[in-house]
């Protein structure tokens, strides 16, 4: 794409059209380097991404449950 096309991109945005030539650049030479079936994005942020990997493990979805119940005995 051009910038132009880019910027003219919604996900993209103005701010990110320079950027996303260089991201897709580093994204393809992490691939080259450690092949993956699959790639996980957040769209939220890094912390969500990290959460959702924790909450993926049975044990830290238990933990997770436990946490939010306490959190509404807490509010109660």
């Amino acid at each position: 794409m051009t910038p132009e096309q880019r910027l003219s991109q919604p996900c993209i945005g103005r701010e990110r059209a320079d950027l996303v030539v260089a991201g897709c650049a580093i994204l393809q030479t992490i691939f080259e380097l450690w092949p993956a079936d699959r790639l996980g994005v957040a769209d939220r942020g890094i912390r969500e991404g990290i959460l959702r990997s924790l909450m993926a493990s049975s044990s830290a979805a238990e933990l997770s449950r436990q946490a939010v119940r306490q959190a509404r005995r807490n509010q109660a």
